[in-house]
């Protein structure tokens, strides 16, 4: 939404990381904690780590390519990123029922 407004990304990406990093350590741990809690034990904790790295990586390569980028090809890449998420969130997951087929 700041992006649409205009705020630029060299304001808005440092912040945008923080609260992605912040957030993303409290899911992961809790995700953690009530793995080791559970019956299952650890059984998906490979998950965190991988999702973990996946951040730190994808973290550090935007930091390190923000400088290089104009401004006009950052906010297509993070328009062509929400409206793909948003198709993939209105896609039903495989498997899954309707209610009115249960």
């Amino acid at each position: 939404m700041l992006a649409a407004r205009g705020v630029p990304m060299s304001r808005l990406a440092p912040a945008t990381f923080a609260a992605a990093f912040s957030t993303s350590t409290v899911g992961a741990s809790a995700y953690v904690v009530f793995a080791l809690a559970s019956s299952g034990g650890r059984r998906n904790s490979w998950l965190v780590l991988v999702c973990g790295a996946g951040g730190l990586v994808g973290g550090y390569l935007g930091a390190r390519l923000r400088p290089h980028l104009p401004e006009t090809a950052l906010r297509l890449l993070l328009g062509a990123l929400a409206a793909g998420l948003c198709a993939v969130y209105a896609l039903p997951a495989p498997g899954l029922r309707r209610c009115s087929e249960q």
